[in-house]
C-alpha cells in the first residue's frame, strides 16, 4: 500500500510582523532573521508562488520564486518553493540542487533535509534517505519524519529498524493513521497477523472511510480464514475500485469461500482486467521516471491513472503535462474536466476561464464552464456561459437542452 508519488510540501513559514523584530540578531536561524526585515513585495510573490503550486500551474509557481527572489536575494524559501515545484514535476536532480541550496544558506532550515530524503527515496537511494532523515531530526523530530524513517529502513530490510521507527512516529502523534496502518502492513509481512490486524484496525477508527485501510483489514481477514468478518471491508472497496486488482480477486476469493460461486467469477473477471491494467500503468510510470521530459508520457500516464478512477495520480500526471506545454489547450481542458469528476468545481471554472482567455471562441469550453457554474450553484454565470456556445455554435443541442432545464427551474 504505497502513497501516491509526492514529495509533502512543507509551508513555508512566513513571516509575522514583517520588519519588526522580535528579539536580538543572534535569535533564530538565518532564515528567520531574514524574514524580519525581507521585502513585503518578497512575501506577497512566495504566497503566491505556493498558491500557484497548490493549484498546480507550476510555471506560474516558478515565474513567481524568480519575482521572490529579486527582492530578496539569499532567503531560502525561494529555493524550497523551487525544489517543491521541480519534484512536482518529477525533476528529482534540479529539485535536490534546490534543496541543497536552501541548506547552504542556512543550515538549519527545518524541512529540507526531509525532503532531501523524500527524493532520495524516490530515486532509490535508500541509504541516502535515512541519512537525510537523520540530518532532520537533528533539527526537528517529527511523527511524519518517522514514518519516512520507518518506511526506507522496510524497504531496505532492516524489520527491526522499521517497526521502532514506525512506533516513534506514532508516541509522537497517536493520530497519524497512516503510521498505525503501515506497523500493521509490516506485522503482516513479518507473518504477525493477529498483532497487524490489531494495529490496523486502531488506524481505521481514525478514518473510517478510508478505503486503502478497510482493503487492508479485510485481506487480513481473508487470510485469517476470517471471510465472512472480511466482506464488509473488502465488499465497499471491490465496489468503489473495480480497477484495483488485489480488491477485486480478494472479494472474489471471500465470496467464494461463502458459497457464492456465480458472484465470485463476475469479480476474478474484473481482476483480471484489472491487472492488466495496473502493468500498463506500472510501464507508463518506468517510462516517464526515464524520460520526464516527454509530453506524450505524461498524458499517456494520466489517461491510465483516469481510467483506474485514480483522479488524484492522474491530476498530478497531467499537470507535469501542462507545465512541459502550458499553453496546451488539449491539456488544460482534460485538468479542467478532472477536477469536475473529483467534485472541485472552482478548479474547473479558474482552468475553463483561463482557457477562454487564450480562445473565446471554444464552443464545447463554454458549455462545459456553464456545466461547472451549475453545479456550483451559480445559475446567472452558467446560463451565460451556455448563451455563448450558442453564439459559437448555434446548433449545439446539449446547450440549448441546459438553458431549456435552467428556465424551467
Amino acid at each position: 500500500m504505497n502513497r501516491a508519488r509526492i514529495v509533502i510540501f512543507l509551508a513555508l513559514v512566513l513571516l509575522v510582523g514583517v520588519g519588526c523584530s522580535t528579539g536580538s540578531d543572534q535569535d533564530g536561524s538565518v532564515t528567520e532573521r531574514m524574514r524580519e526585515s525581507v521585502d513585503p513585495r518578497a512575501v506577497g510573490f512566495l504566497i503566491e508562488g505556493q498558491r500557484a503550486l497548490e493549484r498546480g500551474v507550476h510555471s506560474a509557481a516558478l515565474a513567481l520564486s524568480d519575482s521572490a527572489e529579486r527582492y530578496a536575494p539569499g532567503l531560502a524559501d525561494v529555493h524550497f518553493l523551487r525544489g517543491a515545484i521541480y519534484t512536482k514535476l518529477n525533476q528529482g536532480e534540479i529539485a535536490r540542487a534546490a534543496y541543497e541550496t536552501v541548506l547552504q544558506l542556512d543550515p538549519e532550515y527545518k524541512g529540507a533535509h526531509y525532503n532531501l530524503g523524500l527524493n532520495a527515496f524516490y530515486q532509490g537511494k535508500l541509504r541516502d534517505a535515512i541519512d537525510f532523515f537523520k540530518a532532520e531530526e537533528v533539527l526537528e523530530a517529527t511523527s511524519n519524519l518517522y514514518l519516512e524513517m520507518g518506511r526506507a529502513y522496510a524497504k531496505l530490510g532492516e524489520p527491526d529498524s522499521a517497526r521502532a521507527a514506525y512506533e516513534q512516529s506514532i508516541a509522537l502523534d497517536s493520530t497519524n493513521a497512516t503510521a498505525f496502518m503501515w506497523l500493521g502492513q509490516h506485522y503482516e509481512e513479518m507473518g504477525e497477523l493477529d498483532q497487524a490486524l490489531e494495529v490496523s484496525k486502531a488506524g481505521l477508527k481514525l478514518r473510517p472511510d478510508n478505503l486503502d485501510y478497510k482493503y487492508l483489514i479485510g485481506s487480513l481477514l481473508f487470510r485469517t480464514e476470517r471471510a465472512e468478518e472480511a466482506l464488509p471491508y473488502l465488499e465497499p472497496v471491490a465496489l468503489q475500485r473495480p480497477w484495483h486488482h488485489g480488491a477485486q480477486y480478494n472479494f472474489g476469493q471471500v465470496l467464494m469461500r461463502l458459497g457464492r460461486e456465480q458472484e465470485a467469477q463476475r469479480y476474478f473477471v474484473q481482476a483480471d482486467s484489472a491487472q492488466q491494467l495496473t502493468q500498463r500503468i506500472n510501464e507508463a510510470q518506468q517510462q516517464v521516471d526515464m524520460h520526464p521530459d516527454s509530453l506524450d508520457y505524461w498524458v499517456n500516464l494520466g489517461v491510465l491513472f483516469r481510467r483506474a478512477g485514480q483522479l488524484d495520480r492522474a491530476v498530478e500526471a497531467y499537470q507535469v503535462a501542462a507545465a512541459l506545454e502550458p499553453r496546451n489547450l488539449f491539456l488544460q481542458n482534460n485538468l479542467a474536466i478532472l477536477s469536475m469528476e473529483r467534485g472541485d468545481y472552482g478548479a474547473a471554472i479558474r482552468r475553463y476561464q483561463a482557457i477562454l482567455s487564450i480562445d473565446s471562441t471554444l464552443a464545447d469550453v463554454w458549455l462545459n464552464l456553464g456545466v461547472a457554474y451549475a453545479n456550483s450553484g451559480y445559475n446567472d454565470q452558467a446560463r451565460q456561459a451556455w448563451q455563448n456556445t450558442l453564439k459559437f455554435d448555434p446548433g449545439h443541442r446539449m446547450a440549448r437542452s441546459f438553458l431549456a432545464q435552467l428556465a424551467q427551474q
